[in-house]
């Protein structure tokens, strides 16, 4: 390993380290990201089964059906916020997850089919992809220059092992707990305030919030 390397290597670490805020926020920015993803996709198979005793053809066909969803709305959702803004959509979509969350599932539970389904998870998709469509811009954007790979890593590395990974099981444990179907609608809001109040953080304190490296940005220029 040579000097130069580690030279670097150790400029990286202290110009993250002194953005320890930025990244941190930029995590919590991320969480709505991650629970919305693992909630659609990962945990929709086991939801449709084992809580709403669908099929497990119609539970694989709703997953399906998401991915399909997402890969046609992400785009649209990149592009969105570049015509109108990233901070009017990532606000506006977590306050929709947040106020649509619970009557969607307490609709669903209640109004149990695959028709249901698919209504309640394409409206989720919507959601998570104009929200993942703003924010992986802004969560480059954030970054200082010299620490923007290493710190949209890092945030985004968080966020998928405390929220995203942690949702099947939490969703599962809401449930049991609590009888209601429904309960995991709960968590979906918990990720939605977070990253909505990351969101207006991070457009009110953006500058304060970022320290960047001069030094190691000319020698890496």
């Amino acid at each position: 390993m040579s000097a130069y390397f580690l030279k670097h290597h150790q400029q990286i670490m202290s110009t993250l380290a002194a953005n320890w805020k930025i990244v941190v926020v930029g995590m919590c920015m991320v969480a709505t990201t991650t629970t919305m993803f693992y909630f659609i996709t990962v945990y929709t198979p086991t939801y449709g089964k084992e809580v709403l005793h669908l099929t497990t053809a119609e539970s694989l066909f709703a997953t399906v059906m998401v991915g399909a969803s997402n890969f046609i709305l992400l785009p649209i959702g990149g592009y969105l916020s570049d015509k109108i803004g990233r901070k009017p959509l990532l606000i506006t979509t977590t306050v929709l997850i947040f106020v649509s969350a619970y009557p969607l599932l307490s609709w669903l539970t209640q109004n149990i089919s695959l028709a249901h389904m698919l209504v309640s998870l394409l409206w989720l998709s919507l959601l998570y992809s104009f929200y993942n469509g703003a924010l992986v811009v802004s969560l480059t954007e954030m970054m200082p220059s010299s620490v923007r790979i290493a710190g949209f890593s890092v945030a985004y590395s968080l966020a998928t092992s405390i929220f995203g990974g942690l949702t099947p099981m939490i969703a599962t444990y809401l449930v049991q707990e609590s009888g209601s179907k429904s309960m995991p609608a709960f968590w979906l809001m918990f990720a939605a305030i977070i990253s909505l109040i990351a969101t207006l953080i991070v457009f009110r304190n953006r500058k304060t919030l970022a320290i960047e490296s001069p030094s190691m940005k000319d020698q890496l220029a």
